[in-house]
Protein backbone atom coordinates (compact mmCIF):
# COMPACT_ATOMS: atom_id res chain seq x y z
CA UNK A 1 0.00 0.00 0.00
CA UNK A 2 1.27 3.15 -1.21
CA UNK A 3 2.01 6.02 1.65
CA UNK A 4 0.34 8.84 0.64
CA UNK A 5 2.70 12.26 -0.02
CA UNK A 6 4.46 14.03 3.04
CA UNK A 7 3.65 10.78 5.87
CA UNK A 8 7.11 8.92 6.01
CA UNK A 9 8.43 5.12 5.59
CA UNK A 10 5.51 2.84 6.00
CA UNK A 11 5.19 1.53 9.44
CA UNK A 12 5.77 -2.31 8.24
CA UNK A 13 8.29 -1.52 6.10
CA UNK A 14 11.01 -1.98 8.76
CA UNK A 15 12.47 1.71 8.59
CA UNK A 16 14.91 1.23 11.34
CA UNK A 17 16.35 -2.25 11.73
CA UNK A 18 14.44 -5.64 11.78
CA UNK A 19 12.09 -6.38 14.23
CA UNK A 20 11.65 -10.92 15.10
CA UNK A 21 7.92 -12.46 14.72
CA UNK A 22 8.97 -14.99 17.10
CA UNK A 23 7.98 -13.10 20.51
CA UNK A 24 9.96 -15.63 22.51
CA UNK A 25 13.05 -14.11 21.31
CA UNK A 26 12.55 -10.73 23.68
CA UNK A 27 12.87 -12.27 26.86
CA UNK A 28 16.93 -11.75 26.79
CA UNK A 29 16.80 -8.89 24.91
CA UNK A 30 15.74 -5.09 25.11
CA UNK A 31 12.22 -3.36 24.96
CA UNK A 32 11.78 0.10 23.59
CA UNK A 33 9.41 3.04 24.11
CA UNK A 34 7.48 5.48 22.56
CA UNK A 35 6.16 8.67 24.08
CA UNK A 36 4.38 11.09 22.41
CA UNK A 37 4.77 14.70 23.77
CA UNK A 38 3.06 18.03 23.30
CA UNK A 39 3.64 20.98 25.27
CA UNK A 40 1.14 23.21 23.87
CA UNK A 41 -3.03 23.00 24.46
CA UNK A 42 -5.47 22.01 27.01
CA UNK A 43 -4.29 19.78 28.51
CA UNK A 44 -0.47 20.42 27.60
CA UNK A 45 1.19 22.89 29.19
CA UNK A 46 2.60 20.73 31.90
CA UNK A 47 4.02 17.56 30.13
CA UNK A 48 7.62 18.61 30.56
CA UNK A 49 6.97 19.02 34.18
CA UNK A 50 4.93 15.66 34.42
CA UNK A 51 7.96 13.74 32.08
CA UNK A 52 10.46 14.73 34.76
CA UNK A 53 8.32 12.77 37.25
CA UNK A 54 8.17 9.61 34.64
CA UNK A 55 11.69 9.91 34.32
CA UNK A 56 13.15 9.88 38.39
CA UNK A 57 10.34 7.07 38.64
CA UNK A 58 11.81 5.25 36.19
CA UNK A 59 15.55 5.62 37.47
CA UNK A 60 14.10 4.79 40.93
CA UNK A 61 12.57 1.77 40.14
CA UNK A 62 14.52 0.01 36.52
CA UNK A 63 17.54 1.08 34.64
CA UNK A 64 17.33 3.32 31.56
CA UNK A 65 19.36 -0.05 29.99
CA UNK A 66 16.11 -2.04 29.77
CA UNK A 67 15.45 0.37 26.62
CA UNK A 68 16.82 -0.21 23.75
CA UNK A 69 15.68 3.01 22.65
CA UNK A 70 13.28 5.82 24.18
CA UNK A 71 11.42 7.53 21.12
CA UNK A 72 9.86 10.95 21.80
CA UNK A 73 7.36 11.93 19.13
CA UNK A 74 7.04 15.75 19.36
CA UNK A 75 5.29 18.18 16.56
CA UNK A 76 7.35 20.40 14.38
CA UNK A 77 6.78 23.47 16.08
CA UNK A 78 8.01 22.61 19.34
CA UNK A 79 10.73 20.27 19.05
CA UNK A 80 13.80 23.15 19.23
CA UNK A 81 12.05 23.76 22.65
CA UNK A 82 11.60 20.33 23.45
CA UNK A 83 15.44 19.27 22.61
CA UNK A 84 16.22 21.37 25.22
CA UNK A 85 14.35 19.82 28.08
CA UNK A 86 15.51 16.19 27.11
CA UNK A 87 19.34 16.84 28.68
CA UNK A 88 17.40 16.46 31.70
CA UNK A 89 16.64 12.42 30.64
CA UNK A 90 19.90 12.16 28.66
CA UNK A 91 20.40 9.00 30.97
CA UNK A 92 18.26 7.37 28.78
CA UNK A 93 18.80 6.11 25.31
CA UNK A 94 16.73 9.02 24.12
CA UNK A 95 15.29 9.48 20.01
CA UNK A 96 13.90 12.40 19.99
CA UNK A 97 11.31 12.31 16.44
CA UNK A 98 10.02 15.40 14.56
CA UNK A 99 6.11 14.25 14.48
CA UNK A 100 6.17 16.52 10.73
CA UNK A 101 8.95 13.78 8.88
CA UNK A 102 6.59 11.16 9.75
CA UNK A 103 3.27 12.43 9.93
CA UNK A 104 2.79 14.43 6.98
CA UNK A 105 -0.58 13.00 6.53
CA UNK A 106 -1.70 15.62 9.72
CA UNK A 107 -1.77 18.27 7.40
CA UNK A 108 -4.42 16.86 4.98
CA UNK A 109 -6.95 16.90 7.61
CA UNK A 110 -6.26 20.48 8.77
CA UNK A 111 -9.89 21.87 9.43
CA UNK A 112 -10.34 22.79 12.93
CA UNK A 113 -12.84 19.92 13.26
CA UNK A 114 -10.39 17.63 11.95
CA UNK A 115 -7.64 18.31 14.52
CA UNK A 116 -7.99 15.48 17.38
CA UNK A 117 -4.78 15.51 18.92
CA UNK A 118 -6.01 12.18 20.83
CA UNK A 119 -6.47 10.72 17.96
CA UNK A 120 -3.37 12.03 16.47
CA UNK A 121 -1.12 10.38 19.62
CA UNK A 122 -2.76 7.14 19.30
CA UNK A 123 -1.69 7.17 15.38
CA UNK A 124 2.14 7.86 16.86
CA UNK A 125 1.22 4.39 19.59
CA UNK A 126 0.54 2.57 16.41
CA UNK A 127 3.44 3.73 14.18
CA UNK A 128 5.99 2.73 16.43
CA UNK A 129 6.86 -0.08 15.13
CA UNK A 130 8.86 2.28 11.94
CA UNK A 131 10.44 3.86 14.84
CA UNK A 132 12.21 1.06 17.18
CA UNK A 133 14.24 -2.12 16.73
CA UNK A 134 12.33 -4.63 19.04
CA UNK A 135 9.37 -6.85 19.02
CA UNK A 136 7.91 -5.24 22.31
CA UNK A 137 8.04 -1.78 22.79
CA UNK A 138 6.51 0.16 25.92
CA UNK A 139 3.74 3.08 25.21
CA UNK A 140 3.88 5.40 27.97
CA UNK A 141 2.27 9.01 28.20
CA UNK A 142 3.83 12.17 30.40
CA UNK A 143 0.80 11.50 33.03
CA UNK A 144 2.54 8.38 33.66
CA UNK A 145 4.74 7.15 36.67
CA UNK A 146 6.26 3.83 37.87
CA UNK A 147 5.66 2.90 41.37
CA UNK A 148 7.70 -0.50 42.15
CA UNK A 149 10.37 -2.41 40.81
CA UNK A 150 10.27 -3.76 37.70
CA UNK A 151 12.91 -5.08 34.54
CA UNK A 152 12.61 -7.38 32.20
CA UNK A 153 11.61 -10.50 33.07
CA UNK A 154 8.38 -8.56 35.06
CA UNK A 155 7.86 -6.95 31.68
CA UNK A 156 7.92 -10.31 29.62
CA UNK A 157 6.63 -13.17 31.52
CA UNK A 158 7.51 -15.98 28.91
CA UNK A 159 8.58 -13.96 26.87
CA UNK A 160 5.08 -12.45 26.33
CA UNK A 161 3.94 -8.63 27.43
CA UNK A 162 2.66 -8.32 30.66
CA UNK A 163 -0.86 -7.05 29.88
CA UNK A 164 -3.70 -5.35 32.13
CA UNK A 165 -7.03 -6.55 31.64
CA UNK A 166 -10.31 -4.93 32.42
CA UNK A 167 -14.14 -5.77 31.02
CA UNK A 168 -14.78 -3.97 27.89
CA UNK A 169 -18.22 -3.22 29.45
CA UNK A 170 -16.29 -0.56 31.49
CA UNK A 171 -15.82 1.39 28.08
CA UNK A 172 -18.28 -0.20 25.70
CA UNK A 173 -18.52 2.76 23.39
CA UNK A 174 -14.52 2.30 22.25
CA UNK A 175 -14.91 -1.08 21.63
CA UNK A 176 -18.22 -0.82 19.73
CA UNK A 177 -16.50 2.20 17.44
CA UNK A 178 -13.27 0.44 16.81
CA UNK A 179 -15.48 -2.85 15.75
CA UNK A 180 -17.60 -1.80 13.32
CA UNK A 181 -14.38 -0.25 11.63
CA UNK A 182 -13.06 -3.54 11.63
CA UNK A 183 -15.95 -5.26 10.25
CA UNK A 184 -16.05 -7.32 13.49
CA UNK A 185 -18.13 -8.33 16.82
CA UNK A 186 -16.89 -6.02 19.79
CA UNK A 187 -17.55 -9.04 22.46
CA UNK A 188 -18.41 -6.68 25.05
CA UNK A 189 -18.75 -9.86 27.67
CA UNK A 190 -15.01 -10.24 27.24
CA UNK A 191 -11.86 -8.30 29.07
CA UNK A 192 -9.80 -6.59 26.70
CA UNK A 193 -6.35 -4.30 27.00
CA UNK A 194 -6.79 -1.23 29.21
CA UNK A 195 -5.15 2.14 28.95
CA UNK A 196 -1.58 3.47 28.86
CA UNK A 197 1.14 2.68 30.14
CA UNK A 198 0.74 -0.37 27.90
CA UNK A 199 3.10 -3.36 25.85
CA UNK A 200 2.51 -3.49 22.28
CA UNK A 201 3.65 -6.04 19.65
CA UNK A 202 5.26 -4.78 16.51
CA UNK A 203 4.03 -7.50 14.87
CA UNK A 204 0.72 -7.06 15.92
CA UNK A 205 0.91 -3.02 15.52
CA UNK A 206 1.93 -4.44 11.73
CA UNK A 207 -0.95 -6.94 11.58
CA UNK A 208 -3.55 -4.43 12.82
CA UNK A 209 -1.98 -1.66 9.50
CA UNK A 210 -2.69 -4.56 6.81
CA UNK A 211 -6.30 -5.22 8.32
CA UNK A 212 -7.40 -1.50 8.08
CA UNK A 213 -5.89 -1.44 4.48
CA UNK A 214 -7.19 -4.73 3.01
CA UNK A 215 -10.51 -3.16 4.34
CA UNK A 216 -10.42 -0.11 3.20
CA UNK A 217 -7.67 0.39 0.14
CA UNK A 218 -6.17 3.28 1.35
CA UNK A 219 -3.32 3.62 3.89
CA UNK A 220 -4.56 2.95 7.30
CA UNK A 221 -3.52 6.41 8.94
CA UNK A 222 -5.66 7.74 6.46
CA UNK A 223 -8.44 5.67 6.82
CA UNK A 224 -8.71 6.35 10.91
CA UNK A 225 -8.05 9.98 10.48
CA UNK A 226 -11.02 10.42 8.36
CA UNK A 227 -12.84 9.14 11.09
CA UNK A 228 -12.40 11.57 13.41
CA UNK A 229 -15.62 11.73 14.56
CA UNK A 230 -15.78 7.93 15.70
CA UNK A 231 -14.42 7.05 19.22
CA UNK A 232 -12.05 4.53 17.91
CA UNK A 233 -8.74 3.79 19.99
CA UNK A 234 -5.58 2.72 19.89
CA UNK A 235 -5.95 -0.45 22.08
CA UNK A 236 -9.37 -1.30 21.09
CA UNK A 237 -8.19 -1.48 17.38
CA UNK A 238 -5.12 -3.54 17.81
CA UNK A 239 -6.87 -5.95 20.65
CA UNK A 240 -9.74 -6.87 18.48
CA UNK A 241 -7.94 -7.39 14.96
CA UNK A 242 -4.97 -9.66 17.34
CA UNK A 243 -8.02 -11.33 18.56
CA UNK A 244 -9.83 -12.00 15.45
CA UNK A 245 -6.37 -13.76 13.83
CA UNK A 246 -6.33 -16.03 17.31
CA UNK A 247 -3.05 -14.10 17.70
CA UNK A 248 -3.46 -12.31 21.67
CA UNK A 249 -2.03 -15.51 23.55
CA UNK A 250 1.36 -15.92 21.55
CA UNK A 251 2.64 -12.48 22.28
CA UNK A 252 0.54 -11.16 25.76
CA UNK A 253 0.16 -12.91 28.78
CA UNK A 254 -1.77 -12.13 32.00
CA UNK A 255 0.37 -11.83 35.51
CA UNK A 256 1.84 -14.61 36.89
CA UNK A 257 0.69 -15.15 40.44
CA UNK A 258 2.98 -13.38 43.18
CA UNK A 259 4.29 -11.18 40.10
CA UNK A 260 3.46 -7.66 39.84
CA UNK A 261 0.77 -6.34 37.76
CA UNK A 262 1.37 -3.52 35.09
CA UNK A 263 -1.36 -0.83 36.34
CA UNK A 264 -1.76 -0.33 40.59
CA UNK A 265 -5.70 -0.63 40.91
CA UNK A 266 -6.37 2.73 41.42
CA UNK A 267 -4.97 5.65 39.13
CA UNK A 268 -6.40 9.36 39.21
CA UNK A 269 -8.82 9.86 35.98
CA UNK A 270 -10.88 12.68 37.51
CA UNK A 271 -10.02 14.99 40.19
CA UNK A 272 -12.50 14.79 41.77
CA UNK A 273 -14.33 18.31 44.03
CA UNK A 274 -11.25 20.20 44.65
CA UNK A 275 -8.95 17.66 43.84
CA UNK A 276 -10.18 14.92 46.23
CA UNK A 277 -9.53 11.82 44.37
CA UNK A 278 -5.44 12.69 44.52
CA UNK A 279 -5.84 13.46 48.28
CA UNK A 280 -7.58 10.50 49.72
CA UNK A 281 -4.83 8.17 47.00
CA UNK A 282 -2.90 6.54 49.30
CA UNK A 283 0.53 6.85 48.14
CA UNK A 284 2.06 4.69 50.90
CA UNK A 285 0.26 1.33 49.49
CA UNK A 286 1.03 1.85 46.26
CA UNK A 287 4.52 2.73 46.68
CA UNK A 288 4.97 -0.08 49.50
CA UNK A 289 7.38 -3.12 48.22
CA UNK A 290 4.54 -5.49 48.38
CA UNK A 291 2.63 -3.06 45.95
CA UNK A 292 0.46 -4.67 43.21
CA UNK A 293 0.78 -2.56 40.48
CA UNK A 294 4.04 -1.38 38.55
CA UNK A 295 2.66 2.04 37.35
CA UNK A 296 0.13 4.63 37.89
CA UNK A 297 -1.33 7.46 36.47
CA UNK A 298 -2.70 11.36 37.45
CA UNK A 299 -4.23 11.90 34.07
CA UNK A 300 -3.58 15.24 32.70
CA UNK A 301 -6.92 16.48 31.98
CA UNK A 302 -7.46 16.49 35.53
CA UNK A 303 -5.95 20.29 35.57
CA UNK A 304 -3.96 19.05 38.92
CA UNK A 305 -1.04 21.07 39.27
CA UNK A 306 2.39 19.79 39.53
CA UNK A 307 3.37 21.05 42.71
CA UNK A 308 0.25 19.10 43.78
CA UNK A 309 1.21 15.92 42.48
CA UNK A 310 4.88 16.41 43.57
CA UNK A 311 3.38 16.73 47.32
CA UNK A 312 1.95 13.49 46.98
CA UNK A 313 4.44 11.88 45.84
CA UNK A 314 8.01 13.16 46.89
CA UNK A 315 7.72 11.06 50.43
CA UNK A 316 8.51 8.03 48.11
CA UNK A 317 9.84 9.36 45.06
CA UNK A 318 12.55 11.88 44.55
CA UNK A 319 11.99 14.27 41.58
CA UNK A 320 13.18 17.79 39.90
CA UNK A 321 11.31 19.34 37.95
CA UNK A 322 13.30 21.68 35.71
CA UNK A 323 11.99 24.94 34.69
CA UNK A 324 10.09 25.19 31.73
CA UNK A 325 8.02 27.67 30.12
CA UNK A 326 4.51 27.00 30.19
CA UNK A 327 2.17 27.59 27.16
CA UNK A 328 -1.28 28.85 27.49
CA UNK A 329 -3.62 30.49 25.04
CA UNK A 330 -7.55 31.23 25.99
CA UNK A 331 -7.93 31.31 21.80
CA UNK A 332 -6.82 27.96 21.62
CA UNK A 333 -8.41 26.79 24.43
CA UNK A 334 -11.69 28.28 22.81
CA UNK A 335 -11.06 26.64 19.35
CA UNK A 336 -10.40 23.07 20.88
CA UNK A 337 -13.58 23.47 22.56
CA UNK A 338 -15.60 24.12 19.65
CA UNK A 339 -13.56 21.61 17.12
CA UNK A 340 -15.04 18.99 19.78
CA UNK A 341 -18.07 20.23 20.03
CA UNK A 342 -18.74 20.29 16.36
CA UNK A 343 -16.73 16.56 16.33
CA UNK A 344 -20.05 15.30 18.84
CA UNK A 345 -22.58 16.90 16.40
CA UNK A 346 -21.02 15.46 13.44
CA UNK A 347 -21.10 12.17 15.82
CA UNK A 348 -24.93 12.29 16.21
CA UNK A 349 -25.73 13.21 13.07
CA UNK A 350 -23.72 9.76 11.74
CA UNK A 351 -25.46 7.88 14.97
CA UNK A 352 -28.42 9.28 13.79
CA UNK A 353 -28.09 8.34 9.87
CA UNK A 354 -27.47 4.38 11.08
CA UNK A 355 -30.04 3.75 12.70
CA UNK A 356 -32.37 1.33 10.63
Amino acid sequence: MALPPGTGQAAGSGAIGSVTSDPSSSLAEKISAVLPLKTRGRHYADNVGRCDILFASLRAFTRPEIFERFVIVVPHNEIDEVRQYTAAWSDFPIQLVDEEEHFGIFQQFSARHQVRPWHRQQIIKLYAPALVNTEYFMVFDPDVFATRPFNLNVLLPGGRALTHFQPRQREPRFWEASARILKQDPHLERDGLWWTPALLSSTLCRRLHARLEDLYGEHWMRVLLARYTVDWTEYTLYWLNAEREGLLDRYHARPVPGMPELHVDESIWYAGPRGSNLARWDAARHFAPDAKGIFAVVQSNTGLSIPTVLAKLQPFLQVQVQPYRRYTSWSLQVAEFYSAAVRRLMGKVRGLLRRP
